[in-house]
């Protein structure tokens, strides 16, 4: 399945939906923020497949999972991700709550749930409760990124993957309705786990600066202020605020080379487990992945900010270059 197919999925759900609200959930990539234009569908907004469809990764692996079955689980996992961005735009203050994306949001979750039991009888249930799961999570970072906390990376990873909890629920229904055995579920976890974390650590060392700017706290922040109170390096200041100083802080700790150091350690966890599932597309996405930071992480650790540049300069690069 493609994006596309997303695409045309969701342009189905939309037409499903009260008039009221269907021009809402046509523009919702623009109205979230994440796409520049109205007109603009998911399958823009998103550079990695995976992200919309990673039951259509672990289906590979799996000789009993149909191609509607699939493509139920899919579109119920594309549901969970863009109710997810829009629930998380709402809680930070990004967009505001009006009672029309509200309805809309609700109509994301039902419609979810629907397909989720299509493709195993009980699994809406697991999905509510990845919905709160979800939602403690971002609760518990924004309040921790907002009054500049200082945070181990164990923090971040336990955070970070519960905010990631809607990214299970739809691969594993799959996964159990197609008759897998118990090593494999926790195999698909496990390759789950990696790329959501991958993916999150990569994506908040390039974007820490934005982040920072819009006044919701950043990661790669609290991560050196813990670097910093810990003794290896010199005392963080009480509440630090000057933006410039927070940027010499943030390169003096190397702590994006070390966020991005985790991140393609997530993206080798992946690997190992496509590879025992026999998930050749996810075990190539992983490779990929993992071969880019090893070609980011040596300038990175010689040029503290690398990862920022490199992202802002990336859409310019494409155009130019190619």
């Amino acid at each position: 399945m493609m994006n596309s197919s997303i695409d045309a999925l969701y342009g189905g759900f939309a037409d499903g939906l009260p008039p009221e609200l269907r021009s809402l959930a046509l523009a919702l990539p623009h109205v979230l923020g994440l796409a520049p234009a109205a007109h603009n569908t998911w399958s823009e907004c998103f550079n990695h497949r995976v992200t919309l469809e990673a039951p259509a990764f672990i289906a590979e692996a799996l000789p009993g999972a149909g191609a509607e079955l699939t493509r139920d689980a899919v579109f119920a996992h594309a549901l969970s991700v863009i109710e997810a961005f829009g629930t998380d735009r709402v809680a930070d203050g990004q967009v505001r709550a009006g009672p029309e994306l509200l309805r809309l949001l609700e109509e994301l979750r039902h419609a979810r749930d629907t397909l989720l039991e299509r493709v195993r009888a009980g699994s809406s249930e697991r999905a509510q409760a990845a919905d709160r799961e979800t939602k403690e999570a971002t609760r518990e970072e924004h309040s921790l990124l907002v009054r500049l906390g200082a945070a181990t990376f164990q923090e971040y990873r336990r955070i970070s993957l519960g905010k990631q909890a809607v990214g299970f629920p739809p691969s594993l229904a799959l996964a159990e309705s197609a008759g897998a055995s118990e090593r494999q579920l926790e195999q698909i976890k496990r390759a789950l786990a990696g790329v959501w974390l991958g993916l999150q650590f990569e994506d908040d060392a390039g974007d820490w600066e934005d982040d920072w700017r819009r006044g919701h706290g950043a990661w790669a922040v609290s991560l050196a202020r813990r670097r910093l109170e810990t003794g290896k390096h010199e005392q963080a200041d009480e509440r630090p605020t000057e933006p410039d100083l927070i940027r010499r802080r943030v390169f003096q700790t190397r702590i994006l080379y070390l966020m991005l150091k985790s991140a393609r350690h997530q993206y080798r966890i992946v690997r190992r487990y496509a590879r025992a599932l026999g998930a050749t597309n996810l075990l190539h996405w992983a490779e990929r992945r993992a071969a880019r930071l090893d070609e980011m992480l040596p300038m990175e650790q010689r040029y503290a900010g690398y990862v920022v540049r490199a992202r802002k300069l990336a859409p310019w690069a494409a155009e130019v270059l190619t």
